[in-house]
């Protein structure tokens, strides 16, 4: 991605910052620790904060997990997930392997990432499905609140996930990585 800037005619290119810089930044006091900045292609973004109804679904969805899957699984709530060098990211809720710091997680480390969606729809089942499908996240799910539907993204092929299976709210989804366990929103 090569983004320019236009300065009194004079076309200038940003430097792309990668994971390192982040974390460099956020320990020497420059970022705040904790959620709101993500990392995408190298630019830093800024994102919004979370209220009422998305803090409650992900309180949910956190609670349905931890009481159904296996002490081998980790559910990290808004943790940042490094899928390379210049894409940070940091998913609502995301279950990888236990043992691992959130730092060191790949996308085919990731048994499933959740973004519970208010505002940040088209960004959510866009750019944020583009960059999971491309660095390896089998299955991606997006709650999507005002349409009281989630949006079921699984097996990436090529870099890209086929069309989302779009499931209503009150059904029982079943988790793509474990047997007989599913959440119902």
């Amino acid at each position: 991605m090569a983004a320019s800037l236009k300065i009194d005619d004079h076309d200038f290119a940003p430097p792309l910052l990668t994971g390192e810089d982040v974390l460099t930044m956020t320990r020497a006091g420059i970022l705040p620790e904790g959620r709101g900045y993500e990392l995408i292609e190298g630019v830093l973004v800024k994102m919004a904060s979370q209220y009422g109804p998305h803090v409650g679904m992900v309180s949910k969805v956190v609670r349905q997990l931890n009481r159904a899957l296996p002490d081998t699984y980790e559910v990290s709530i808004g943790g940042s997930i490094f899928l390379s060098q210049t894409v940070m990211l940091e998913p609502d809720v995301c279950i990888f392997p236990t043992g691992m710091a959130s730092h060191d997680v790949r996308g085919p480390d990731i048994s499933l990432a959740i973004e519970v969606s208010d505002s940040s729809r088209l960004y959510d089942l866009g750019k944020k499905a583009q960059l999971y499908a491309a660095h390896g996240v089998r299955d991606y799910w997006v709650i999507d609140l005002n349409g009281a539907v989630m949006h079921c993204h699984a097996k990436p092929a090529n870099g890209t996930y086929a069309a989302p299976e779009i499931i209503p709210f009150g059904q029982p989804v079943p988790l793509p990585f474990i047997d007989r366990v599913a959440l119902t929103l």
